[in-house]
């Protein structure tokens, strides 16, 4: 009886599970250089875990948390006073679930040529500058510029 319980648990959460593999590349603008990275993003139910290639970080957004594990320590972050980080882990979320609405409170949204524009709205636009993004069956990209001038466009690989 275990052995069914936990096989029915094991399916279960992969079928409401997805992982997609993506590359990141980031402008900084303050030193005027571009960093490559590659990594995983997983969406189990209502929770997003990130992690990078090459690296022991693992990153788990949940309930407006951010939780950072570095394998030996494990920190906690309230994304309600770090709105910039919650409105990425929101993105993320939202395109991946095909759910505009979620950003509409945020974001003035248009479509073009099947790319999608996100134009920050009240205080958000002192941080976000802009995000594009297009999507069909799976994430061609999603460009998120800063009013700092970095630039971080995510692409899902097809690996």
């Amino acid at each position: 009886m275990t052995k069914f319980i936990s096989i029915v648990c094991f399916l279960f959460l992969n079928l409401n599970a997805s992982i997609i593999n993506f590359q990141e590349e980031k402008y900084i603008e303050v030193i005027d250089n571009t960093v490559y990275k590659k990594g995983t993003l997983e969406f189990i139910d209502k929770k997003i875990s990130l992690k990078y290639n090459n690296s022991n970080r693992i990153l788990i957004y949940e309930n407006d948390s951010l939780i950072i594990n570095d394998g030996d320590d494990t920190q906690s972050i309230d994304l309600n006073k770090q709105v910039t980080l919650k409105m990425i882990f929101l993105l993320i979320e939202s395109i991946n679930n095909n759910n505009l609405k979620a950003l509409q409170e945020y974001f003035e949204v248009s479509t073009k040529n099947k790319i999608t524009n996100l134009n920050p709205k009240d205080s958000l636009s002192n941080y976000i500058e802009n995000v594009e993004f297009k999507k069909d069956k799976k994430l061609d990209f999603i460009t998120i510029k800063m009013t700092s001038g970095n630039i971080t466009t995510i692409r899902e690989l097809n690996d």
